[in-house]
């Protein structure tokens, strides 16, 4: 009895034992058991998201994300798959099928020998940078051949992929680099090919099993409704480079990988337009097993960016801009090249409504033609067509500068209505008696409504000369002149001819900058401006080309642009409305400088043109003349402002034709044309 107790004893002792340890396992470490049971690995990716639309003020798309088609590669689910032998497969799969993929190696296809040879082109910049990088990047010098970067890349250093014909190394070789540049790892993928057809969306899908790890994902696409309108106001989108990744990383929104704005409104607003990344947990097994998926933080698309610009309105000016360039590039057999460009604003809040230059380029053509695109960045044609003419370049603008003068002469009490300045065709001052700059005509005794009308010169001159180059810079700046206008998107502030641009100056220089000659330098933006400034009884409002942000289903209104003050009671009422009916009389007059383009015209406009001389480049010959003009209309009820520069149009005509599309089209609201 007592041994059977003992055993009993013993007995309960091993059991309690047991239980206990049971215990411990199941409860205490039981999650951390089943981990290491199964050995499972937790991977976060990032679920891309569409980046917001940009669309006019009527709500047309501009620039949208579409959803298109990738091939893309995951290290994670590609398992211990031989590498080099899977991208040969996807690459013969996709190039049978007479699908493109992501190719950036600069190194072309071997020839009939065997040997390669560099594909950069000579004079583009950005292929001799990006081949100078991979150069560094492999330890060689500058002077390598491709041939010696080939091979290196080919060897045991690097991606270790000999035994292939010379054409499959090569391809091979130039997805690896890219892998490499763009961080391709267990968390972040590889997009192998972009933009597939629907077919061979299918035929990636069945061949899936013979290819793990490659699927086919959908993205945002960028793209450019009308490709041809507002480039200069939308601008584009392009690969991140580098630095501006190291310092968006931390917002979880970009990879190596990522596009991003680069000019425009695309920059300008990239952090409303940028879509939010999601995060989506994976575990996964050792053998690759996916064990569970979860959608850790949903993606969130951009928001949607509404500008000022009537899309059919564009259309207008751009099509009228191309009529009216090429006309003056035919009849103007000499000299420089024509362009054209033209501003118009909402003279009650200084929205921009149109803000179009010729020569133009297509934005659709230019993210998807790199061929295009090279062309336009390298300028072969020698149109400079990405060049913004609207907000980056200024231009003499001759006698469009005399209402600003007549307005500061005015209101500083230099001039008034009765003053007279006799015109004989020559000037004299006898400050200057070495000085005798000409006028276009001989006018004799005249006021200044009488001079803006005719556009004296001689008038211009003396009123400038008694009221000083201070003066008149300060006046010129209310106005808009020589100052950046507030447009939210990136904008030259031009040059005021005066001191501050010029160490040593004199009467003479004061006399030409009155007639808006010197070293003026007024953008299209900002003659619109200024005419919109003086339609609007001297208040400048903030020029915008941003009406509203939304969320990207456009139903809820994240931010509104309210009309903001510059300048205010810039005049005198009386001042103001001297300078306004003389610039009536420039078209209503029969001796008024643009009587032959508007006089007969249906809608009432006020306006001033201009001429200003040019010459050719390294020369004092004289090149076309620069045509400027500015107007406002109705005359009696102000609703539109224009600016508008023909450079080296040579003829006002050209200018009012452009001018005068506007109008028809912004009064007839039902000719213009349909846009989509």
């Amino acid at each position: 009895v007592r041994r059977m107790a003992a055993l009993i004893a013993v007995a309960s002792v091993l059991i309690a034992v047991y239980v206990l340890r049971l215990i411990f396992l199941q409860l205490v470490n039981g999650e951390s058991f089943k981990a290491q049971a199964t050995n499972t690995t937790d991977y976060n990716f990032t679920v891309t998201a569409a980046r917001g639309d940009i669309v006019d003020s009527a709500g047309r798309r501009i620039a949208a994300s579409t959803t298109s088609y990738n091939v893309v590669l995951s290290k994670l689910l590609m398992g211990d798959e031989d590498l080099d032998a899977m991208l040969q497969r996807i690459v013969e799969l996709l190039e049978a099928h007479g699908e493109s993929w992501n190719d950036s190696l600069l190194i072309g296809e071997p020839d009939a020998a065997g040997h390669y040879s560099f594909t950069a082109q000579a004079d583009s910049t950005s292929d001799q940078k990006t081949l100078a990088d991979m150069k560094e990047t492999l330890g060689l010098q500058q002077y390598a051949t491709a041939e010696e970067c080939i091979n290196l890349m080919a060897s045991d250093q690097w991606y270790d992929c000999e035994g292939y014909s010379n054409s499959d190394k090569r391809s091979i070789l130039a997805v690896r680099y890219n892998m490499a540049k763009t961080g391709y790892n267990n968390e972040n993928k590889y997009t192998f090919a972009e933009g597939i057809s629907n077919e061979m969306v299918a035929i990636v899908s069945e061949n899936s099993q013979k290819m793990p790890g490659v699927s086919v994902e959908t993205y945002s696409e960028r793209k450019y409704a009308n490709g041809s309108l507002a480039t200069n106001i939308v601008g584009y989108i392009g690969a991140i480079d580098p630095d501006t990744y190291e310092e968006k990383k931390d917002t979880g929104d970009y990879q190596l990988d990522s596009k991003i704005g680069i000019e425009g409104i695309e920059a300008a607003l990239e952090d409303k337009l940028v879509g939010h990344r999601g995060e989506q947990l994976v575990e996964v097994t050792p053998n690759g097993t996916i064990v569970s998926e979860t959608e850790k933080t949903p993606a969130t698309s951009g928001n949607t960016v509404y500008l000022t610009i009537d899309a059919r309105l564009q259309k207008i000016a751009l099509d009228a801009l191309k009529e009216n360039v090429e006309a003056a590039q035919k009849e103007e057999s000499y000299g420089s090249q024509c362009t054209g460009s033209v501003v118009v604003l909402d003279v009650n809040d200084f929205s921009v409504l149109c803000a179009q230059s010729y020569p133009n380029y297509d934005l659709d053509k230019y993210m998807n033609d790199p061929q295009y695109r090279e062309d336009l960045l390298l300028n072969k044609d020698g149109q400079n067509a990405m060049w913004n003419r609207c907000f980056w370049q200024g231009y003499p603008i001759g006698s469009a500068m005399k209402p600003a003068v007549a307005l500061a002469a005015l209101q500083e009490g230099v001039i008034d209505t009765s003053t007279q300045f006799r015109c004989g065709y020559t000037y004299y001052n006898a400050d200057m008696p070495d000085f005798h700059p000409l006028c276009m005509g001989t006018h004799g005794y005249l006021n200044v409504i009488e001079a803006l009308t005719v556009s004296c010169n001689i008038f211009f001159y003396d009123t400038g000369y008694n009221l000083g180059i201070d003066n008149m810079n300060l006046y010129q700046r209310k106005l808009g002149l020589g100052e950046l206008t507030g447009v939210e998107i990136y904008e030259s502030d031009g040059t005021l001819a005066g001191p501050d641009e010029k160490e040593d100056w004199y009467g003479g220089d004061t006399i030409m900058a009155a007639i808006g000659q010197s070293d003026n330098l007024i953008t299209p933006v900002q003659l619109a401006t200024y005419a919109a400034t003086i339609a609007n009884n001297g208040t400048r409002l903030r020029t915008h080309v941003v009406d509203k942000i939304t969320d990207y289903s456009r139903q809820t209104v994240l931010e509104e642009t309210k009309p903001e003050v510059v300048e205010e009671n810039i005049f005198d009422q009386e001042v103001l409305e001297t300078v306004k009916g003389a610039m009536r009389n420039v078209v209503t007059s029969p001796s008024g400088t643009g009587y032959y383009s508007y006089g007969s015209y249906e809608i009432p406009i006020a306006a001033k043109t201009g001429t200003a001389q040019t010459y050719l480049p390294n020369s004092n010959e004289y090149d076309v003349d620069n045509i400027t003009l500015i107007a406002y209309a109705p005359y009696d009820d102000p609703q539109i402002a224009i600016g508008i520069i023909m450079e080296h149009g040579g003829k006002s005509v050209y200018a009012a034709n452009v001018a005068k599309a506007i109008m028809d089209g912004y009064f007839h609201p039902e000719t213009m044309p349909e846009v989509e």
